[in-house]
């Protein structure tokens, strides 16, 4: 009686916690790597692209979330990148520490000094409301896009930058007429202060987009574009259906000849301590799409939400990986397979960059 008991009550526990048994090893054998041929094409007009059947893995995006990553993880083999944000109205949170009304620190030049043989995967926000897109393109803030060129020149390595990332979704109100002037003014500007270092990535919330914009409505053209990029949160909760925005985004990419990256990515229902059903629910679609859509960089973002004052995502939830040793040593499993790219002494050779 003691033994069925115990058998019952270890079957309920398993199927609650979703383990089943696995180890790291097997939930990690459940992702396909197969990579559907549609999604291999040559890209034109690109920088710092990957090698065939390469990907680049970066983290981010706070100091706060890459600080618990390191102090979790620092043994772990490294990203080959890592990711953070600053406003196109001030030159903040680049060059030094800045913590925004978010209650999160952002610093460049913090990713440049400790990690070295990385990239820096930079956001900046820039959005319609209070006219900002508006402002940046009649030229307010030429001085600080100058500042970042300046800065930018001098940390000799690849940047990633997403200028007013997410520039379809809703929450930016940007408009398509606002945001290609504004776009082409900034590329306009680092090209004149003669930056190289600088791959310039038309980020996509890739859901429902604003107003029922078309996509093609923000396009400030292929000479300005260096990648594609989309954001997945609640995407790969829907198993290997992304979505038709998403789905859209990618024909667009394919159409213009760019890779595309995941430029943001978490499990915003969180990464719980003892259950590990997330891996099965979000985890697996989410390594699925990278494979199979050939996505030649992904940025992945260890955080804890609730701590942020971020309005619009009050039901996030800590999404940390240090939350769940198993989730975390699957990913790693994930993670190291010879697709991804790390941090190495020969990772700017693979992406094409000539250290100066």
């Amino acid at each position: 009686m003691k033994l069925s008991s115990t058998l019952l009550f270890l079957g309920l526990f398993g199927l609650f916690t979703g383990l089943h048994g696995q180890s790291s090893e097997q939930m990690a054998a459940a992702i396909s790597t197969e990579t559907d041929a549609q999604f291999i094409y040559e890209y034109q007009g690109s920088k710092f692209v990957p090698p065939t059947g390469k990907t680049l893995l970066i983290m981010g995006q706070t100091k706060e979330g890459i600080t618990d990553y390191q102090n979790n993880f620092g043994d772990e083999k490294q990203p080959g990148g890592w990711s953070a944000y600053w406003g196109i109205p001030e030159f903040k949170g680049v060059a030094s520490a800045f913590k925004n009304n978010t209650g999160s620190t952002q610093n460049h030049q913090m990713l440049v000094d400790e990690f070295p043989n990385t990239v820096v995967h930079s956001a900046m926000w820039m959005v319609g409301i209070l006219d900002i897109a508006k402002k940046t393109g009649l030229g307010t803030y030429d001085r600080v896009i100058k500042e970042y060129a300046r800065w930018a020149k001098n940390v000799n390595r690849p940047i990633y930058l997403r200028i007013g990332y997410e520039f379809d979704g809703p929450h930016n109100e940007l408009e398509p007429r606002d945001y290609i002037r504004a776009y082409r003014r900034i590329v306009d500007l680092f090209r004149a202060e003669n930056v190289e270092n600088i791959a310039f990535v038309w980020h996509s919330y890739a859901a429902k987009p604003y107003k029922n914009y078309s996509i093609a409505d923000w396009y400030p053209g292929d000479d300005y574009v260096d990648w594609v990029g989309v954001s997945i949160f609640d995407h790969a909760y829907g198993g290997d259906d992304f979505g038709s925005e998403c789905d859209a985004v990618l024909a667009f990419a394919k159409e213009h000849a760019k890779p595309v990256m995941i430029a943001e990515s978490n499990p915003i229902q969180g990464i719980d301590m003892d259950n590990t059903k997330v891996w099965e629910e979000w985890f697996v679609p989410y390594f699925n799409f990278i494979h199979k859509k050939n996505i030649k960089a992904v940025s992945f973002i260890n955080e804890d939400w609730t701590s942020l004052s971020i309005a619009g995502i009050e039901h996030w939830k800590d999404a940390r990986l240090s939350n769940n040793k198993l989730v975390a040593k699957a990913w790693f499993e994930a993670t190291a397979q010879k697709r991804f790219l790390h941090a190495s002494k020969k990772l700017y050779k693979q992406l094409g960059y000539k250290k100066k």
